[in-house]
């Protein structure tokens, strides 16, 4: 079936998806933010709040292995619908265990934290693999910086606005309205047309695994190389170096740790918002792009790690944004192109459960380092390591020159 070539936010079915996701991002940052404040009120401890994003996590690591070797089996669609439903069913668990006078409670609900976050390992490939069968190829980058713009502003927002509705809002209501929004999320996604059929691997079909895919397709392998490079630099932005280097470089109050961020996620918006509306110009040196993202931000990093200066910190927090974001968005269009139609949502699956981990491991490693070496040397090492992954990218034939399928052609390699 022809994918409609009308206007990007005049589809239907993309409008769907992109209410989806929106209510997806919220209710997941809600959750998290609610149910951490909710855990420290009950335990008095801060290991305890602490524990609800360590479990998630180590979740969303098992349920991203078993989901990169059989997710390719099912329906996209049918696995975000059904996905909302059951997230909001253990939602309302969540709330329910809270507030219980059960015995062990405390421990129903972080196990229903569990599955929450082992459905989410199999939500965000679905979501990715779903996209390019509602929308023609060349709105494959229009279509993802949308997406991208909406998360980026549901996270901006969604730490304080969690915080503030969890102290004005009844908890019961809010996990119903967290609920509702996962439920809505799996109904919108149930409401999409498919402009092409799907195509499911059966049960019989011999393939290779998904994580040895990865390194077979030469753009997916150099991509995963390059943010394998890039998870020991981007450990820098978390907030606890960051405050780090805030009093200690900057010496600078709480405040300007604040502005920082804020600086950080203004410019990943632009960055959205340029993509956005430039999608044509950078789908034709998409891999330039990527390796152009890596020196900036390389540029930029070892230009902030001997800055001294607060608002110097910030202009140049702003100024890495919109490259880096464009590059995230451009890596995520290519691979939906490079991918084949059946391997994408497994592939993106063994991706998430190889990185996610790896970007963890990263954060504690690189926060050791910080209090061997210093703070300063530690930001300086990451944009050393920003230029390495450009220059990867820039080496590769296959990223650097990478032009998009034709409609015609990948419909005859699928």
């Amino acid at each position: 079936m022809k994918l409609s070539k009308m206007q990007l936010w005049t589809q239907p079915n993309f409008l769907k998806l992109w209410f989806s996701q929106s209510l997806n991002s919220l209710a997941q940052i809600l959750l998290q933010v609610v149910v951490m404040v909710q855990v420290y009120q009950i335990t008095e401890s801060v290991t305890g709040a602490a524990g609800v994003l360590a479990i998630m996590s180590l979740s969303l690591f098992i349920s991203g292995m078993i989901a990169s070797n059989i997710i390719d089996r099912y329906s996209m669609k049918k696995i975000i619908h059904y996905a909302g439903w059951l997230r909001g069913l253990f939602t309302l668990l969540v709330g329910f265990f809270l507030f219980s006078d059960i015995q062990f409670s405390i421990i129903f609900m972080f196990l229903c934290l569990v599955f929450i976050s082992f459905i989410n390992a199999w939500y965000q490939p679905a979501r990715f693999a779903i996209l390019p069968l509602i929308i023609p190829k060349d709105q494959y980058i229009q279509a993802n910086g949308t997406l991208v713009i909406i998360q980026q502003l549901i996270m901006t927002a969604g730490w304080g606005l969690g915080g503030i509705l969890a102290v004005y809002i009844w908890f019961p209501l809010l996990i119903v309205l967290i609920a509702l929004a996962y439920i809505l999320s799996g109904v919108l996604a149930h409401l999409i047309r498919l402009e092409k059929v799907e195509v499911k691997i059966e049960k019989s079909e011999k393939r290779v695994p998904a994580w040895k895919e990865i390194w077979r397709i030469p753009v997916v392998r150099g991509i995963t190389i390059m943010e394998t490079v890039e998870g020991i630099s981007n450990a820098i932005w978390t907030s606890a170096l960051l405050l780090a280097f805030t009093t200690v470089v900057l010496n600078a109050g709480e405040q300007w740790w604040g502005f920082l961020n804020a600086g950080y996620f203004v410019g990943a918006i632009l960055g959205s918002m340029v993509v956005t509306f430039n999608a044509k110009i950078l789908s034709n040196k998409i891999g330039i792009m990527i390796g152009l993202s890596g020196l900036s931000m390389g540029i930029f990093t070892i230009l902030f790690s001997f800055n001294t200066i607060p608002i110097i910190a910030v202009l140049l927090c702003v100024l890495m944004g919109p490259m880096y974001q464009a590059r995230d968005i451009c890596q995520v269009a290519l691979m939906q192109d490079a991918i084949p139609e059946k391997r994408l949502a497994g592939i993106m699956a063994a991706r998430n459960a190889f990185l996610t981990p790896w970007n963890g491991v990263m954060i504690l490693l690189v926060g050791f380092l910080a209090d061997i070496i210093g703070v300063q040397a530690i930001y300086l090492s990451a944009g050393v390591l920003y230029l390495v992954a450009s220059f990867i990218a820039f080496q590769q034939r296959s990223l650097r020159e990478y032009e998009f399928k034709s409609e015609q052609k990948a419909t005859s390699i699928g």
